[in-house]
């Protein structure tokens, strides 16, 4: 079963903002401001800015339970991700739980500009 989670967010990250919250979490990204991969031992995607400003991504993960599969987006104002597979020994519930609070300390660093 697939679902989204939504959360709020100031404003659009920037790609050295994204390079630099990467580089903390042990995340690389090959890419620049119009698309790119990126990869961790543990998920790996690719990504890419619209004309717009939004960041539309693609993601898979590895998980001692299972794959999981999904696409992110981060828009004016609000931060999704879409989750297509996930393991199957994680309850939704948990897992959405999880994404959520993740989603806020990330929506966090982003407030909007002043």
């Amino acid at each position: 079963m697939s679902f989204t989670v939504t959360y709020l967010i100031g404003r659009v990250p920037t790609i050295s903002e994204l390079q630099a919250l990467a580089k903390e979490h042990g995340v690389q990204i090959t890419g620049d401001e119009q698309a790119g991969i990126f990869s961790h031992p543990k998920a790996s995607g690719k990504y890419t800015f619209a004309k717009d400003g939004e960041i539309h991504g693609e993601f898979t993960g590895q998980h001692v339970a299972g794959s999981i599969i999904g696409i992110f987006v981060f828009m004016s104002g609000k931060a999704e991700v879409t989750i297509s597979k996930s393991p199957f020994l994680i309850p939704d519930a948990i897992l959405r739980s999880s994404i959520l609070e993740g989603l806020k300390v990330f929506c966090a660093k982003f407030p909007p500009l002043a």
